[in-house]
């Protein structure tokens, strides 16, 4: 039986890592380390594919989120090219 990687979720942040999320609800993350943020969340790393040729029915690979808007409806978000 293959073996399922855990979400993110399920692990925890690393070190210096928080949850946060802006005036709209969106979650994002605060690397207190190097005090930056990002959207993508650290534990993303482990858990998501690298590429879409790596990925598996409907994931996405690292970095790359379904938004859905009321007016243009679903469309994907590239967090690492700001796309």
């Amino acid at each position: 039986k293959p073996r399922r990687l855990p979400s993110g979720s399920e692990l925890p942040l690393p070190a210096g890592w928080e949850e946060a999320r802006d005036y709209d609800g969106r979650v994002f993350y605060i690397d207190h380390n190097t005090r930056q943020t990002s959207w993508i969340d650290p534990r993303d790393r482990i858990t998501k594919p690298l590429t879409f040729a790596d990925c598996v029915g409907d994931e996405l690979p690292l970095g790359w989120e379904t938004v859905y808007d009321q007016q243009i409806g679903v469309y994907y978000m590239d967090h690492i090219n700001r796309e």
